[in-house]
């Protein structure tokens, strides 16, 4: 009974160790590649792992792309988080938050362009990437709305205002980068989106503390 239990142990090392190497392996193909690149056959070839594996773990090239695609967001999103809930002034935070994103984009300048990129291929999306694509974006949105809210005493429209900008500049920045590889535009592009953010949050901070207009006052 125990020898039973350690080899079913063993065995199931063994497989999580083997869909984790296609993982990272497929991550690494979809950077250089492309999702029409990224084939099985070419998959394993790099993997060094028999192309029953792949249909084993995922069930088809699909379902392959939608952990790849959570695995992704999934990264992206404990790094906002953990920016987020680190100590600080909410200026120290916005630079960590900044940092992140430069690093995101000149390190995986695909990892914030995995969706544009997959969809871009057209006839190769199926439905079910579709709807994967669909909830990592979302996913990513709802977190850094809410983490932009949280920080402005809790406005949710506020948030979602600077998670839309946020994501925009991101993509606009990874893709800049892919194609050119120049940090500095990089820099100026994350540099406007900070500056973008602390404007909306000043003009929402007047807002509010605006004393309220006197009643007896003349109008125009």
């Amino acid at each position: 009974m125990l020898r039973a239990r350690s080899q079913s142990a063993r065995t199931n090392a063994r497989g999580e160790a083997t869909r984790e190497r296609l993982l990272a392996t497929a991550v690494e193909l979809l950077r250089e590649r492309g999702y029409a690149g990224l084939s099985i056959s070419a998959l394993c070839e790099r993997a060094g792992i028999a192309p029953t594996a792949v249909y084993w773990h995922f069930g088809s090239k699909a379902g392959l792309m939608e952990a790849v695609i959570a695995r992704i967001s999934g990264h992206y999103v404990e790094r906002i988080r953990a920016d987020a809930a680190a100590a600080g002034s909410p200026g120290e935070r916005l630079d960590r938050m900044i940092a992140g994103i430069r690093s995101l984009v000149t390190t995986q300048p695909l990892g914030s362009l995995t969706g544009v990129a997959v969809v871009g291929e057209g006839r190769h999306v199926t439905p079910e990437l579709r709807r994967a694509l669909r909830r990592a974006r979302e996913r990513e949105f709802e977190v850094i709305a809410s983490e932009f809210a949280t920080g402005i005493r809790g406005d949710r429209a506020i948030g979602e205002t600077l998670a839309v900008l946020a994501l925009a500049c991101t993509n606009y920045a990874a893709l800049s980068y892919r194609m050119d590889r120049d940090v500095g535009e990089v820099d100026r592009i994350l540099a406007g989106l900070r500056d973008a953010i602390e404007r909306l949050v000043e003009g929402q901070d007047a807002a509010v503390t605006a004393p309220p207009p006197d009643p007896g006052s003349p109008t125009r």
